[in-house]
């Protein structure tokens, strides 16, 4: 064969062997959205990260971190990643605050406690994490 027809025999192999494989990443996709249409009708529907970071008043970094918690279920479908419809309205129901609970009475004596034993002389001879220019604008006496 001559280098013409070796390079048609290739090409024509490459198109078949390119079709194939679309073929087969069609399917796939197939499948997948078969899956997609299951788990929105269990899950009450999908969102994507940015919806449900908009629903819960929350930043989408937070809802990654919910998911890597296990708070929030992880789909992905096609390439993207979903969050339950169904979970996000429920954690929206419950009403759940970021960051930490508030301290009780007890817990705040025993934190302020530690601090001012953490005060070192000096800090406490001018009246310690607050200093003379703090306790006279408490009397009223600032400028």
């Amino acid at each position: 064969m001559t280098k013409f027809a070796d390079s048609l025999v290739a090409a024509a192999l490459d198109a078949e062997r390119r079709e194939a494989e679309a073929q087969a990443e069609r399917e796939i996709a197939r499948g997948e959205l078969d899956g997609m249409s299951r788990a929105m009708v269990e899950e009450e529907g999908l969102l994507n990260h940015v919806q449900a970071a908009l629903l819960l008043g929350v930043s989408v970094k937070r809802i990654g971190e919910l998911v890597r918690l296990g708070k929030l279920r992880r789909f992905d479908f096609l390439g993207r990643t979903y969050v339950s419809v169904r979970e996000v309205r429920e954690r929206y129901r419950q009403e759940l605050k970021a960051g930490r609970p508030k301290r009780g009475l007890m817990e705040s004596a025993v934190a302020s406690v530690k601090a001012a034993l953490k005060t070192d002389a000096a800090q406490a001879r001018l009246g310690g994490y607050a200093g003379p220019h703090e306790k006279a604008k408490r009397k009223g006496k600032a400028k």
